[in-house]
């Protein structure tokens, strides 16, 4: 490790999550003395990681240097920000910074997992600063997709750190101010040592839209729909509940909301003041069935095709409360993450099966998105002026495009760094490398179990989804180690009933060779498992081109 000194003290950066991947933002900032961890979010399971609840980063490193960890701080109450704060918690005891919004969020988390009273959390204010260690920690106000959304500066002995969270410049926002460069500016007077931004749009032209367009759009088409409406959104999108409400006592319409985390999530925004609802206008799902659909408006979960979401359970008509009627007009006031399009559109197509009109954000502007575009970001690397520059929260290539556009702007190019999850980065005054790198990739979430990447656990599903399984059972004689009678193999999900007799027989027949002949000598049995799922697997794989995964199992008799 290098050497802090007066004339020359020295920040570490290492980015636990969040890039390469959209998701399991965290980011380790760290001096001789000092860490903070900015964000601890969850990254969503993707089509390849079946069974899985949640991904978490790995916090080994945390875990390694908690002597030294001084706090967690939280940009804004995205899951991909704060999803991952009680397991956080479990390994490092420390002080939560956070803004309302986000606080309030993480407080309801740590009530689910019975750590509400373990926790130290402190709600801030934008223009705020504390004090943490060395460290001066101040947030600032952005605009983004859901309230008291926030960036950090944190001045350190090397200069100002700048990180922005998810943000974009919307000068008439719904809710919550303006992202306010001007602020920025005043607190890089001096030029920033580092800026850490947002990059999810940084290969988008122009500037991100107001949310002045949906404001624009969503309440004509609430005002046009003859029937009940069903409008499907983000939880976390606090403004669009107030789009929706306003419209509602305009065009004379009843509000009713479902699904637990819109119906939290509307609760909370009530009690921080950012929702202003009229009480009477909200109604039950008893009450919705009870009035004529041109009086009422469902306002739900399920824009991303979640099995379990409100929308979804309608379209499959298991829904507890609602059944979708001819002449429904559902809204998807969103737009569909990268990744869910199939499930997306199973559930509009059954929708429209059963009489409903499904109007998207592809033909009306129902949405906008909450992440700056390129002129945006240009205009914040012009009000920060960072000696060095580190793109977060995207994929690989949302990233090179963030790099890119800062050199463009002016950040000499040794100066831009595109790191990865796990890579260190260390800077001072005169230069910054990449001096290390640790292990930083997926930790996977299923109930209470916890597996990393070079477990088998996933690896076993992903075999099992793509080629089913096969289970392998011998006997063997327990004084001589023999082969009592034949091994007896049945599958799953492996090949049509009609085919399999013969060919499993053909491979009991095959492995029974092989298995005569190895116990003829003292094995071990993980040797002998070892025998037994090459041999089955070889000739499967000759005889089916595929691989299934393969279960051992041995009696002795």
């Amino acid at each position: 490790m290098a050497k802090k000194t007066k004339d020359s003290p020295w920040i570490r950066v290492l980015p636990l999550g969040g890039l390469g991947e959209i998701g399991k933002n965290m980011m380790v900032l760290e001096t001789v003395d000092d860490i903070v961890v900015i964000d601890a979010g969850v990254l969503f399971p993707e089509w390849n990681m079946p069974g899985i609840d949640v991904v978490i980063p790995d916090m080994n490193y945390l875990e390694d240097n908690a002597d030294r960890v001084r706090a967690l701080l939280i940009t804004h109450g995205h899951e991909d920000h704060i999803g991952a704060v009680p397991h956080v918690l479990k390994r490092v005891n420390v002080p939560v910074y956070a803004p309302a919004m986000a606080e309030a969020l993480i407080h309801d988390k740590l009530r689910q997992a019975r750590m509400r009273d373990e926790a130290e959390l402190k709600v801030i204010r934008p223009g705020e600063q504390h004090q943490i260690g060395e460290l001066e920690v101040e947030w600032f106000a952005v605009c983004h997709s859901i309230p008291d959304s926030t960036g950090i500066a944190i001045t350190t002995p090397a200069g100002v750190v700048i990180h922005t969270g998810d943000f974009k410049l919307d000068n008439a926002p719904v809710i919550g101010p303006p992202s306010d460069l001007s602020v920025l500016a005043d607190i890089c007077q001096d030029g920033a040592l580092l800026l850490m931004a947002d990059s999810t749009y940084a290969e988008e032209e122009g500037y991100s839209p107001s949310d002045r367009e949906v404001v624009e759009n969503l309440p004509g088409l609430i005002r046009d729909a003859e029937n009940r409406i069903i409008i499907s959104s983000f939880a976390s999108q606090i403004a669009r509940i107030q789009i929706v409400a306003d419209a509602c006592v305009k065009h004379g319409r009843k509000l009713c909301v479902l699904g637990r985390s819109m119906i939290n999530n509307t609760k909370t925004g009530r009690d921080l003041g950012h929702l202003d609802i009229p009480g009477d206008l909200m109604i039950t799902a008893a009450e919705a069935n009870s009035l004529p659909g041109n009086k009422v408006l469902i306002l739900t979960t399920g824009s991303q095709g979640e099995p379990q979401s409100g929308l979804v359970r309608m379209s499959r008509n298991d829904h507890r409360d609602i059944r979708i009627q001819d002449g429904d007009t559902i809204i998807m006031s969103a737009s569909t993450i990268p990744g869910n399009e199939v499930p997306v559109n199973e559930s509009i197509n059954e929708l429209v099966r059963l009489g409903a009109r499904v109007i998207t954000n592809h033909q009306t502007r129902t949405h906008v998105p909450g992440h700056a575009r390129k002129e945006e970001l240009r205009m914040l690397l012009n009000a920060t002026r960072p000696k060095y520059f580190v793109p977060v929260h995207g994929e690989y290539r949302m990233l090179k495009a963030h790099v890119d556009l800062a050199i463009s702007t002016g950040v000499a190019p040794e100066n831009a760094f595109l790191l990865t999850d796990g890579d260190i980065l260390e800077i001072d005054a005169k230069a910054g490398e990449v001096v290390d790198r640790i292990d930083a990739g997926h930790i996977f979430v299923h109930g209470l179990g916890m597996w990393d990447e070079s477990g088998n656990v996933v690896v076993e599903r992903r075999s099992l989804q793509n080629n089913g399984v096969v289970s392998v059972a011998f006997s063997r004689d327990t004084v001589d180690g023999s082969l009592v009678g034949k091994p007896k193999i049945v599958s799953a999900g492996f090949v049509h009933t009609e085919d399999s007799d013969g060919l499993l027989r053909e491979t009991e027949n095959a492995l029974a060779l092989v298995l005569e002949k190895q116990l003829k000598k003292p094995i071990e049995w993980g040797d002998l498992e070892d025998v037994v799922r090459t041999t089955v697997g070889s000739f499967l794989g000759r005889r089916t081109k595929r691989r299934p995964l393969i279960i051992t199992s041995s009696i002795d008799v």
